[in-house]
């Protein structure tokens, strides 16, 4: 069917543009469902179905909570569809573009980082290797949840000390380098873990039964050692709060604004100063 191609078609543009594993699985989902509601074809959508759609969304209830979905959840369905339609337009599977809705996105609260304290802290309350070496990946390395997740054995040069992110997001690759703590640790976590390791496993991070470990059970550790950690309220952090933390104390430590920039893999700069907790103006300042 022409629905299913320009889906799937679509699908495609997002791979080859570099959106991330959950845009490329969610955005053709959210586009199929506007289809499927309107029970139209994509040529002849209207601005008027998508406005009737984004008033549906709004009394939407969720599968789980079974209350109305959360504007961000509505922002990104709507913002799945202008990048659908937009699609359409650029290819001239349609003559127009339908979409004129002007909805803003909803302000997210600020993330609460650790402080470097804290991090100690954490480190401190570890039990064993392998939650030590998520502390090392995702804050000293300040690597994404996904990326953590994909490192294979061949991406962490222990004898030059560096890490390689084959493929962050936006298929933007980077280069790590490695405290000799940082190295110590990786590696007895690779020589402890090559006891119980498939033969043919080579993803660096690996569950009990010697494959893959995935995102969610990086994070479901990371979880366990924060609630093990009594003075830090677990509710307030997650996974990506060590992200955000190592870029603000790199600052903190006097690391220019561009080396964070490039050392967390971003692509502009303006990202990196979201991502960071000091003035950026005054630090410029003060320099």
């Amino acid at each position: 069917m022409i629905i299913e191609n320009t889906i799937n078609d679509f699908r495609r543009e997002l791979v080859n543009l570099g959106y991330s594993k959950n845009a490329v699985i969610n955005y053709p989902k959210y586009a199929q469902n506007l289809l499927d509601y309107t029970k139209e074809v994509p040529q002849r959508i209207t601005d008027l179905h998508i406005k009737n759609y984004y008033e549906y969304l709004k009394t939407k209830p969720s599968r789980i909570t079974k209350k109305t979905i959360s504007e961000s959840h509505i922002y990104s369905q709507l913002l799945a569809i202008k990048l659908y339609f937009e699609y359409l337009e650029r290819t001239k599977t349609i003559k127009r573009n339908p979409y004129n809705l002007r909805i803003k996105q909803t302000t997210k609260n600020e993330r609460i980082i650790f402080t470097q304290e804290e991090i100690q802290i954490l480190y401190k309350n570890t039990q064993n290797l392998e939650e030590k070496t998520i502390l090392h990946l995702c804050y000293g390395c300040g690597l994404r949840r996904s990326e953590a997740q994909d490192l294979n054995i061949k991406d962490v040069n222990f004898e030059q000390k560096l890490l390689f992110v084959r493929k962050g997001k936006g298929k933007k690759r980077r280069v790590i380098p490695l405290t000799e703590a940082i190295v110590k640790d990786l590696k007895d976590y690779f020589n402890y873990t090559e006891i119980v390791r498939k033969e043919d496993e080579e993803s660096f991070l690996i569950n009990i039964n010697g494959s893959k470990m995935k995102g969610e059970n990086v994070y479901d550790l990371f979880k366990k050692l924060l609630k093990r950690t009594q003075s830090l309220k677990p509710e307030n952090y997650c996974l990506h709060s060590l992200r955000h933390s190592i870029a603000t104390h790199l600052l903190e430590n006097e690391m220019s604004i561009e080396m964070v920039r490039d050392f967390l893999g971003h692509s502009q700069l303006v990202s990196t100063q979201i991502y960071t907790r000091i003035n950026f103006l005054k630090t410029k300042l003060q320099q």
